[in-house]
């Protein structure tokens, strides 16, 4: 049995960094680099590393890339048998051309297969994550499958990353359905309808969230902290000063480390303080997974 299921999304990151100023219409030279995403993806390759038995669900083409990304997650112990490969579909890709000084110049992105993940998807893995002690879910499927999904899982804890402001406007309809929701501030926005532009309507936001339903809500910050509350304790929570390699990534860390968390019990400031960590690692990385990332590293004083 495991105790984690993940339903998200597995994209193929590239990124392109030229030696020399960007020449529109003509080849550059550069460095290209390929890794595997998606913020299902990384939540489950982030729980995995942490020592948590996890299955993850989603889709991806039957190419080189799906089953690449397939691959690596079950040589780090994943439970992969709920991912689908299709022959008729590429895997989802995100392009990145970044320029001299290494800020995006141009992004291209093709994330339509991700919405294969269907009620017909969520019927045949519900055997499987049936007995699972948390669900974690990210907003890459369509709306009609998220809020599918969590009339399916209803008697299951549910935690909710909403991946991005545009994504994140599928489960304001739900949100009331999730046990545990992390979003970032224009997330959090995008799903309230409320502006969030100073402490008092950070704290006004996140008791909304609150109202709904939901038990512990993490409103992240990036530079910032987090923001949480179960609507009895809460709190800001600033980060400590540390190495900052690249920021992709933290988010889904500290993802993965409130579901650890839930896991182990912790009451919500210490789950703060372990997604704090979770975060620090991770930016500690060149890559959007730490591999360092490990059970003793979030708990280390």
């Amino acid at each position: 049995m495991n105790e984690v299921g993940i339903i998200g999304g597995i994209t193929a990151d590239i990124e392109g960094h030229p030696y020399t100023k960007l020449i529109y219409g003509d080849s550059n030279p550069g460095k290209i680099s390929m890794s595997y995403g998606g913020v299902g993806r990384n939540i489950t390759e982030n729980l995995a590393r942490m020592g948590v038995s996890v299955s993850f669900v989603s889709v991806a083409g039957d190419d080189f890339a799906g089953r690449g990304a397939v691959r690596e997650l079950s040589d780090l112990g994943v439970d992969v048998k709920n991912v689908r490969l299709l022959p008729e579909e590429n895997t989802a890709v995100y392009l990145s051309i970044l320029n001299l000084i290494g800020d995006m110049e141009l992004g291209l992105c093709n994330m339509d297969v991700l919405e294969r993940v269907s009620a017909d998807v969520i019927d045949s893995v519900y055997e499987s994550l049936k007995t699972c002690r948390i669900i974690g879910l990210d907003t890459n499927m369509t709306e009609e499958t998220l809020d599918y999904a969590t009339r399916k899982f209803k008697d299951i804890p549910l935690f909710l990353d909403p991946v991005s402001a545009a994504k994140a406007e599928r489960a304001r309809k739900i949100i009331g359905r999730f046990h545990t929701v992390k979003p970032n501030r224009m997330e959090a926005e995008v799903i309230s309808g409320m502006s969030i532009l100073n402490a008092d309507e950070l704290e006004r936001a996140a008791a909304w969230f609150i109202d709904q339903g939901v038990r512990r809500v993490f409103i992240t910050l990036g530079p910032g902290g987090v923001y949480y509350t179960d609507g009895r304790e809460s709190g800001l929570m600033r980060p400590n000063p540390s190495e900052i390699v690249s920021a992709t990534g933290a988010g889904d860390a500290f993802s993965a480390a409130v579901i650890y968390s839930h896991l182990n019990g912790f009451d919500i400031r210490k789950a703060a303080e372990t997604g704090m960590a979770a975060a620090a690692a991770a930016m500690r990385s060149k890559t959007a997974v730490n591999p360092e990332m490990s059970e003793a590293l979030l708990l280390q004083p």
